[in-house]
């Protein structure tokens, strides 16, 4: 047992308090005590077999980890908006976040200045306001807001709450009255990038008709929320919900098609080029949380794929993903996006190099078989966790990626070229449309005919956590086998 087994330990010691926290909650006396126990321990490790030392830094990393997350825990005191909730209050915030659907609009507002009862108080927190699409609000407008301040609340068995609790909102108002009193608050780049990503939502609609143009917006900046809900639901059936949200698994499949356009070049060059697109697209859709850290798992899928064997690339997917997670515990329990994404790049580790026999039979044009190979890898670790956040399980969703994934990097290309030459020749801009118009239809007709199939999908409730312990324990052994089997062989 060497440092890379005591640091992978660890890593995994961490992860698994903070995710231990949602079963048992000990007090700071009880994690103490345990650490320092297992802190004298380690000091005698010359005196003790190394299993036990390894037993001790496990068991510090949980105490660690439970800490960590302990700390996460939501205190309501009268300064925190949510202190007021079920109460009709009028405050004054920033908006930070705007969610524009297709009827309706979404903004995240912090807040500095409560009014209730006549009097004044200064307050902090976010309130996710839910109001009418039109008129229309931006990042950085200062707002004032009166109506009824509510907890979120579930909703056919989803925690609203919870999954609102990762970006710090645990407030909501429907309907509110709005008045703007400033505009141009806020960072100065947020707002660049905010109002340059309206304009770009702005040619997209004025370029491609319905679906086409909330399809293209899902793909080119992840605002998915203006597409048709019967389409929504025959994306959910097949399988294919991720290629139209910004996640580490699609955007490591946009860079594999990236790196085969420069299959000519040295492969480091490229890596870098691959790095520089997925930074500068990270910084264009706006470099909000979900996105960076899905730029990050892409990153390090991208490494998995070309350094992986080579590397100990499984050191630094745990020690990104223990950096996310010590950073904002409540992506590890909340944020499915993180888990799907975190499954991916392990899928793409340990479980692509396995599939390299039966790819020789694909073909290497346009990166297909890398594209396949990671489809299946990423559908084999995320499959548990798919199932038990939305109880449903796409049997036609293996078939229904490989008619489409080579598809997905054409339609952001030209749907990107389209937009950007609209700006400069119309005529252009609408000759590029045109050729993504038909790629997207492409796309939105395999689906149909996908979800057409009868028991495409298969709704699977009642899924444990245990049952998902027992999936990986025996994935991991399986794997292990096979693993050892090709060293041998």
């Amino acid at each position: 047992m060497g440092r890379i087994f005591y640091t992978i330990t660890a890593l995994v010691g961490f992860l698994s308090g903070v995710a231990l926290y949602l079963v048992i909650q000990p007090g700071w006396g009880v994690l103490l005590g345990v650490g320092l126990a297992c802190t004298v321990g380690l000091l005698l490790r010359r005196k003790i077999l190394r299993l036990y030392t390894a037993l001790f830094i496990l068991i510090l990393s949980v105490c660690f980890g439970l800490f960590r997350a302990s700390l996460t825990e939501h205190r309501v005191t009268p300064d925190q908006i949510d202190f007021y909730n079920e109460q009709k209050i009028e405050f004054e915030g920033v908006i930070v976040a705007a969610d524009i659907r297709r009827d309706k609009a979404k903004y995240t507002v912090s807040t500095d200045e409560l009014k209730i009862e006549n009097l004044k108080l200064k307050i902090d927190g976010n309130v996710l306001i839910s109001v009418d699409k039109y008129p229309q609000y931006h990042y950085g407008d200062r707002l004032k807001v009166y109506g009824e301040l509510q907890a979120p609340g579930t909703f056919d068995g989803f925690d609203y709450g919870a999954y609102l609790s990762r970006y710090g909102i645990y407030s909501v108002m429907y309907r509110p009255w709005v008045e703007v009193l400033e505009t141009g608050q806020g960072h100065f780049f947020r707002r660049g990038m905010s109002a340059l990503q309206n304009l770009f939502m702005e040619r997209i609609n004025k370029i491609f008709p319905e679906p086409h143009a909330s399809f293209e917006a899902g793909l080119l900046v992840g605002a998915r929320k203006g597409i048709p809900e019967d389409l929504m639901e025959k994306f959910n059936i097949t399988g294919l919900t991720h290629i139209i949200a910004i996640s580490g698994y699609n955007i490591t499949i946009i860079i594999i098609f990236v790196m085969a356009a420069l299959k000519g070049l040295p492969r480091r060059i490229g890596f870098v080029a691959a790095v520089i697109v997925i930074i500068l697209f990270t910084l264009f859709v706006g470099a909000s949380p979900a996105v960076v850290r899905a730029s990050i798992m892409g990153i390090l899928g991208l490494l998995a794929l070309n350094y992986g064997r080579q590397n100990n690339i499984h050191l630094t997917v745990l020690f990104s993903a223990c950096f996310m997670v010590f950073w904002n515990p409540r992506i590890l329990w909340c944020d499915v996006g993180f888990q799907l994404s975190f499954a991916a790049v392990l899928g793409l580790i340990y479980a692509a190099p396995l599939l390299d026999r039966f790819g020789k039979y694909l073909p290497e044009t346009m990166g297909v078989r890398e594209a396949i190979q990671m489809t299946l890898s990423a559908q084999v670790m995320a499959l548990p966790i798919i199932i038990y956040n939305f109880e449903r399980l796409s049997l036609i969703a293996p078939l229904a990626n490989l008619l489409v994934i080579f598809a997905i990097p054409p339609a952001m290309l030209f749907g990107f070229l389209a937009v950007l030459a609209s700006f400069l020749f119309e005529g252009v801009g609408l000759v590029f449309g045109y050729i993504t118009w038909g790629i997207l239809s492409y796309i939105i007709k395999v689906i149909e005919l996908m979800a057409a199939v009868p028991y495409a999908s298969v709704d699977i409730p009642g899924m444990r956590f245990w049952m998902m312990a027992g999936y990986y324990i025996l994935l991991i052994l399986v794997l292990s086998f096979f693993h050892k089997r090709a060293a041998s062989g």
